[in-house]
């Protein structure tokens, strides 16, 4: 089947942006052990990538709403190709913080371009999303195995070259992108100068629709699901003596999974309504990476690597495709901001929150405290708001 070019550029942005992650989860973990950073500092590094996205993820996407996403999308870009060089020339906990928050933020940028292009394209078919979800976790596989070969062959300086290189190349990909449609034809200083605090008023707009409080809800809890697997898993398979290639290609071979799944989440949610299959997806991912530390052996390790792909892989598209259709195409970089900043602030949390868990109780109570609290707030969000968004 021949891919429309647009749609190929756009599937592209998503394989660029969404692999920055795995190859920080990689390569700024094992620098914050080699500089001497304790479990707590671990996961306020670690944290930090999330902590600008909080705040600024709503103005951010709506900015790619009255500026235009390209533009954005190329300024992350650029700033992702100069900062991640600078991690190795500056060995101290506070800058690996500063370089944390920045880079982490410009990856947000460019990963929430990805999403509100192709919420633009079409809101209406579960499949394209599950293609666009493959196609950008499939730079899950390719990433973190090259991140972690970099590090075992060239150490810390050749590791983040690779991620300041792949910066460049989401920079010529951002060119190939389909013209940017804005919401409105005021000037662009006006579009601009737009208050932030009205940004926040039509966020919170949004969330009183239950289709979209429910996204966001599952949204928020997977990716606490995915703030632990980039954080302290990691550090779990190194406690076992796993070298950064053996441990990049467990991180991988969840992702890849999770991109294959994804295609079959438009067949699946035909018979099995997507709320539900959303609860049961995020349930699963949570329950599984939280038992990761019954197992020992590199096989039991790739087994759960698996079973958490194919959960994660399925929930991602639906979660797409439900957001999209419950907001307005020319509104989709404000939607995606909302759910990028219930994200980010999971991702700023747990990790911190974790550090100071483990730091207190160790590894084991620390993943097992995590599922149980997941699996009772994700029963809360299902009692609330599916009943809400079946009647929707």
């Amino acid at each position: 089947m021949r891919i429309p070019r647009a749609h190929a550029a756009i599937f592209a942005l998503g394989f660029f942006g969404l692999g920055f992650v795995p190859m920080m989860t990689v390569a700024v973990p094992l620098w914050a052990l080699d500089i001497g950073a304790t479990p707590l500092m671990i996961g306020l590094v670690l944290g930090a990538r999330a902590a600008l996205s909080v705040v600024l993820s709503i103005p951010g996407g709506a900015l790619m709403d009255r500026l235009g996403i390209n533009r954005i999308a190329a300024a992350a870009a650029v700033a992702t190709a100069a900062l991640f060089p600078l991690y190795p020339a500056l060995p101290s906990v506070a800058v690996l913080i500063v370089l944390q928050l920045l880079t982490g933020f410009a990856q947000a940028l460019v990963w929430m371009a990805a999403q509100a292009h192709v919420g633009r394209i079409n809101r209406d078919d579960p499949g394209l999303m599950g293609r666009f979800s493959f196609v950008s976790t499939s730079g899950n596989l390719v990433a973190p195995v090259l991140c972690g070969m970099a590090w075992d062959a060239f150490g810390p300086i050749g590791a983040f070259s690779l991620i300041g290189a792949w910066g460049l190349a989401t920079l010529m990909v951002i060119g190939f992108l389909p013209r940017d449609v804005r919401r409105d034809d005021t000037p662009e200083e006006g579009r601009a100068r737009r208050s932030w605090i009205g940004d926040y008023r039509d966020a919170l707009g949004m969330m009183a629709a239950p289709a979209v409080a429910f996204v966001v809800a599952c949204s928020f809890l997977m990716t606490c699901v995915h703030a632990l697997r980039h954080s302290f898993y990691p550090v779990y398979l190194e406690s076992l003596d796993f070298g950064g290639a053996t441990i990049g290609v467990l991180v991988a071979v969840g992702s890849v999974v999770a991109g294959l799944s994804g295609l079959t989440a438009g067949p699946i949610s035909r018979r099995v309504r997507p709320n539900i299959l959303l609860v049961a997806t995020v349930g699963t991912a949570a329950a599984l990476l939280s038992s990761v530390v019954l197992f020992h052996e590199f096989w039991q390790l790739l087994g759960i690597a698996t079973g958490w792909g194919v959960a994660s892989g399925i929930a991602f598209p639906l979660m797409l495709y439900v957001l999209a259709r419950s907001v307005n195409a020319e509104r989709q970089g404000m939607s995606v901001g909302i759910r990028s900043t219930v994200n980010r602030f999971a991702g700023f949390v747990v990790p911190v929150a974790i550090g100071a868990a483990v730091e207190g109780f160790g590894l084991e109570i620390a993943f097992f405290g995590f599922g149980a609290v997941m699996l009772t707030a994700l029963g809360l969000i299902a009692l609330r708001l599916m009943p809400e968004v079946g009647r929707g």
